[in-house]
């Protein structure tokens, strides 16, 4: 999912600081009434990151069920990329022109129309209802609309989130809150579905409508987001947006600074690198070291456990020392021996995907942020939609590529792994040479303007 990891602030929300109004229960500077509405929405994406992951602990099963390969598991994943190529390039200007309640709940019926598919593809088919290739077909049908809406919902969770705590000394931890908490949804997807299936007797199909559920609580939050956030409205003069300032420049697409395009190819070959293998690790697992079902999803999940409890600790930690680029760097210097250890030697998996989970924590914490570096203000949600947008076009390639090499070996599909490592790699070398020559502005510290740097005059 991708990761989605990333702050989108427009700077139109205005602050809510210095107003007239009289305080009541609803008004935003009362602090818990605003945490309040934090947990509220973070609740939208820890439903939908567990539905969305759920179906990796029980990949065998299905494709027992539906009688299918490794590669075609890996579609499943795919397939959600492959509509946010183009549509998370418009879910920010959708949330700015209709307003963000109602961009929310159409995203988040998607989610949930698709968390309701996918189980009940699996159950028609297990109960001999439909063909297995019609089961296939109808599974794969849901991911896709499921993905109509996850990407573009994670856009809008984070301007819901800027909305609430732009002017406050809390607006980095907020994020940061509501990342952990969607990542909360993909470790308890991940490592806890087959004691679920246990809770209903070992029925794993029951497990899956267990996700279902919690895509419905995503729904939920959306609409008592809507009322809370409709409550208090007029604390925010400033949220009315012209459509007109919104509308998609391409002409201002073209001229991004140079580091944009390459954060963006960085961003899509380091996560090539990371969401095909979480995907795939489950089954790899299984295959290569012989675990069980249990053991498998919970040495998986490590990896967003890490990301989940690290990313806000690590963000903070960016936000005081600034160099991203070469953090970037460090970060690829984990992820790659790891996959070379997986590939070519027979120590306990626990080592790399603890590396894994290190990496993965770190380099979005250095991507994303950089992009209100780079672009305009009012460019900041364009931006965020084409990274995304090329994050996604990348992972549907790739993920469609590992599962097909998966299906030959599993250490061909490290090597290629290794692969995705080396050319991030390179990436983050060359982003700190075009960084340092245009006045390392990513280098900086937060809360640092470009106006703080002194550039040379050959620059």
């Amino acid at each position: 999912m991708g990761e989605e990891d990333s702050p989108l602030i427009h700077p139109s929300h205005g602050s809510y600081h210095e107003l007239p109004h009289k305080e009541s229960i609803f008004s935003p500077r009362r602090a818990l009434f605003r945490w309040f509405v934090l947990l509220i929405v973070s609740l939208i994406c820890f439903g939908s990151y567990f539905a969305f992951d759920e179906i990796q602990p029980f990949d065998s099963q299905i494709q027992k069920t539906l009688n299918i390969e490794r590669a075609d598991f890996s579609n499943l994943y795919a397939i959600y990329s492959f509509p946010n190529i183009i549509l998370v390039f418009f879910g920010g200007l959708l949330g700015d022109k209709i307003g963000v309640r109602l961009a929310a709940l159409i995203f988040v019926l998607f989610v949930f129309a698709g968390a309701v598919m996918a189980p009940l593809a699996v159950s028609l088919t297990a109960a001999g209802k439909i063909s297995q290739r019609s089961g296939y077909i109808f599974l794969l049908a849901g991911r896709f609309v499921f993905g109509l809406g996850g990407e573009s919902l994670n856009v809008i969770q984070t301007s819901m989130t800027a909305i609430w705590f732009a002017g406050t000394k809390d607006l980095a931890l907020a994020l940061g809150f509501t990342l952990s908490m969607s990542r909360l949804g993909d470790y308890l997807a991940l490592s806890f579905s087959p004691q679920i299936a246990k809770l209903f007797g070992g029925d794993w199909i029951a497990a899956l409508w267990f996700g279902t559920v919690l895509a419905g609580i995503s729904v939920g939050a959306v609409l008592l987001y809507s009322v809370l956030d409709k409550a208090s409205e007029r604390y925010f003069p400033d949220r009315k947006i012209d459509p007109e300032e919104n509308a998609l420049n391409f002409k201002a697409i073209l001229q991004f600074d140079a580091r944009f395009w390459i954060v963006s190819l960085l961003c899509m070959t380091y996560y090539s690198g990371v969401t095909p293998f979480i995907a795939l690790c489950n089954d790899f697992l299984k295959d290569s070291y012989h675990f069980d079902d249990e053991k498998a999803a919970f040495y998986s999940g490590i990896i967003i456990l890490a990301s989940m409890i690290l990313s806000p600790i690590l963000g903070k930690f960016l936000d005081m020392v600034g160099n991203r680029p070469y953090f970037v760097v460090l970060g690829s210097c984990m992820i790659l021996p790891a996959h070379l250890m997986l590939a070519f030697t027979q120590v306990t998996p626990l080592v790399p995907i603890i590396l894994i989970g290190l990496s993965f924590s770190m380099v979005p914490g250095c991507l994303w942020p950089s992009i209100p570096l780079l672009c305009k203000a009012k460019e900041t949600a364009t931006a965020y939609g084409l990274m995304t947008a090329i994050q996604n076009a990348g992972l549907s390639l790739t993920n469609f590529a590992a599962g097909r090499i998966a299906d030959l070996s599993y250490k061909e599909a490290m090597i290629f792994f290794v692969c995705m490592d080396l050319l991030g790699f390179a990436f983050g070398f060359m982003l700190i040479y075009v960084d340092d020559y245009k006045g390392r502005t990513l280098c900086l510290r937060s809360g640092a303007t470009k106006e703080d740097l002194v550039e040379d005059d050959d620059k």
